[in-house]
C-alpha cells in the first residue's frame, strides 16, 4: 500500500494518481455514527483496542488511523494527527468525487445510517453500495432504491451459472476477485455477458502490473487496487 488505509491521505493520494473512484469501508460506532473503516476491531490499523461498535466516535476520533502502516519504503505515517473519517466527514470533503462504499455490519441499521448519510449530503448519483452481507444489502435497497448497488454473492452465482435466465438484474456492478474458489470469474466470455446486460465489470484486489493489463485488455469497467500510481499509468498509457 501507498498510504494508511480508508483514510483522507490515501483518499487524496489515489485521486492525485488519477483515480476516478474512492473505494470504502464503513462501519457503525456504538452511538451510531458512520465510521470510514475496514475491520470490525481497531487494533490492526489504530493505536486502540476494541470492536468499532463498542466505541462512541468522541474515542474513535482519538485513534491513530495511522498508527500501524508503513509504505512501501517502509515509511511510517504514525504521530501525524491522521484520524477516522465519519461518512458524511468524506462526503464533504470530496463532494464531487465518486465513492463506492461496501457496508461491513450485517444490520439494518447500519444500512439505514448509510442511506441518511447520502440522502443528507445529496450524493445518490456519485455513490454505489455493495456489501458482503444480502441481508444487509437488501436492507440498503428496500432504504435507498434509487442507488446503484453491486450483486450479493448469490447474485452473482446466479449470474454465472444462470446466464441467460438473469435479464433485469437489481444491480449495476459486479465487484468481485478473478476467482473464488477455483471458479475462473474473469473470462472474457464472463465478463461480455455481464457487459452486454449493463452491469459494470469491477475485480478486485489487483495489485500487479500483469493482472491490471490482462484485465484491462478483457475491456473490465473497474480495478480495485492498492497500487493506483501503477494501475493509473498503465491507464494513461492504453489511452
Amino acid at each position: 500500500m501507498l498510504a494508511p488505509e480508508n483514510t483522507e491521505v490515501a483518499f487524496q493520494l489515489a485521486l492525485d494518481y488519477g483515480a476516478d473512484v474512492l473505494e470504502i469501508d464503513v462501519r457503525l460506532s456504538r452511538d451510531g455514527h458512520v465510521v470510514v473503516i475496514h475491520d470490525e476491531r481497531v487494533e490492526r490499523t489504530c493505536n486502540g483496542h476494541g470492536k468499532v461498535l463498542d466505541l462512541n466516535l468522541k474515542d474513535l476520533k482519538k485513534l491513530d488511523a495511522a498508527y500501524r502502516f508503513r509504505n512501501l519504503e517502509s515509511r511510517s505515517f504514525a504521530n501525524q494527527g491522521i484520524r477516522l473519517m465519519t461518512l458524511p466527514e468524506l462526503f464533504e470533503r470530496f463532494p464531487h468525487t465518486r465513492i463506492n462504499i461496501d457496508i461491513k455490519d450485517n444490520t439494518q441499521s447500519a444500512a439505514q445510517a448509510v442511506t441518511q448519510a447520502i440522502d443528507h449530503a445529496g450524493c445518490q448519483a456519485l455513490v454505489n453500495v455493495g456489501s458482503f452481507h444480502a441481508q444487509a444489502l437488501n436492507y440498503f435497497r428496500t432504504a435507498a432504491p434509487g442507488v446503484s448497488t453491486a450483486a450479493s454473492q448469490r447474485e452473482v452465482a446466479d449470474l454465472y451459472f444462470k446466464r441467460g435466465r438473469v435479464c433485469s438484474p437489481k444491480y449495476r456492478y459486479l465487484q468481485i476477485p478473478t476467482r473464488y474458489f477455483g471458479i475462473p470469474l474473469a473470462t472474457p466470455a464472463f465478463i461480455a455477458h455481464a457487459q452486454d446486460r449493463q452491469i459494470n465489470v469491477v475485480y478486485w484486489t489487483i495489485n500487479t502490473p500483469e493482472a491490471m493489463q490482462t484485465l484491462i485488455d478483457r475491456g473490465v469497467n473497474g480495478l480495485v487496487t492498492d497500487r493506483v500510481d501503477l494501475a493509473c499509468s498503465m491507464l494513461r498509457k492504453k489511452a
